[in-house]
């Protein structure tokens, strides 16, 4: 089956008219499932899905459609691909870094946390599930209207995200303005976060 490459980190089969239907059908399941934040990151003040309870949550109802996901670490990427039945396809690569760990942890579990919190963002973005803190307009102290009036702020170079850092590291309530304020894709949150672990 040829591949189409919508962008050079998104990708799907050149037919997906059996998938699209069978993905409905999956995220219909999916509002009626319970998918709870049930992990906390005490550095961040901030509360999570973890892998394993979005996974325990998504696998029977990606079945019930005919649907699977594979995740593998390729090179330089966490690759992730939900398949249909039919072997239609549609996925997307996540540029892969070990997070940096705190004092006591090793190489090796560096690698494990960074290989969880990549499955866990590219799985998310790929089924479109939130698996961070809420940031719904109606749980925020920003009105909707103002939100929609603001324009983020991209951060291109690893200055801007030392800046960011430092930043946050004065007041770590900040980090759920961040994604608010400032254009960050999941690899930038992903260094951001290992910094901020790296500091506390």
């Amino acid at each position: 089956m040829n591949t189409t490459h919508l962008t050079s980190d998104y990708f799907q089969s050149e037919q997906i008219t059996e998938l699209i239907p069978a993905l409905v059908k999956f995220q219909i399941a999916f509002d009626k499932a319970s998918l709870k934040k049930d992990a906390k990151n005490e550095h961040l003040r901030n509360q999570y899905v973890s892998l394993d309870n979005l996974l325990n949550v998504i696998r029977p109802l990606l079945s019930e459609c005919g649907l699977v996901v594979v995740q593998q670490l390729a090179g330089e990427y966490m690759t992730t691909v939900l398949y249909h039945a039919s072997g239609q396809f549609i996925g997307a690569n996540m540029p892969f870094n070990p997070m940096n760990g705190n004092k006591g942890t090793n190489a090796l579990q560096e690698l494990g946390g960074g290989i969880t919190y990549a499955k866990r963002y590219s799985l998310g973005a790929l089924l479109q599930i939130s698996v961070d803190v809420d940031t719904d307009a109606n749980n925020s102290p920003i009105q909707k209207e103002q939100l929609t009036k603001t324009v983020k702020k991209k951060v291109e170079t690893t200055a801007q995200l030392n800046k960011l850092v430092d930043w946050i590291a004065e007041d770590l309530s900040r980090f759920d303005k961040v994604t608010q304020l400032y254009e960050l894709n999941s690899g930038q949150l992903q260094w951001i976060e290992g910094e901020l672990e790296h500091r506390f």
